[in-house]
């Protein structure tokens, strides 16, 4: 696993003034601790799925969905306790290439990081 604030910084820094930006502040902080679990991607969709844990989860049933898709093409899923679980990326292309390049090597599609 990786942190997602050491493999994707710029990522985070625009996720948080977006999430402080519709009034989700409350998810930053859970996306600071976020490890990054494993990806997928969907070349034809052009669209980046990030399974992350976050401190707490434990694979709980799922909960909402935090979009910030006008602002950065991002979708935000969370479990029954409100802790984030996921994020789906559209147009994700240069961020796998980002997770690739973080690891020195790139991973199997759906690989664990």
């Amino acid at each position: 696993m990786i942190a997602l604030k050491e493999a994707l910084p710029f990522l985070l820094l625009d996720l948080q003034s977006a999430l402080v930006h519709i009034g989700r502040g409350d998810v930053v902080d859970q996306l600071r601790e976020a490890m990054i679990e494993r990806w997928t991607y969907d070349e034809n969709a052009d669209a980046a799925y990030l399974h992350l844990q976050t401190p707490g989860s434990a694979g709980e049933s799922p909960g909402e969905t935090v979009s910030v898709y006008d602002e950065l093409g991002i979708n935000l899923d969370s479990d029954s306790q409100g802790r984030v679980t996921g994020m789906e990326i559209l147009e994700g292309k240069a961020i796998i290439a980002q997770l690739e390049e973080s690891r020195g090597s790139p991973p199997a599609r759906g690989q664990r990081l």
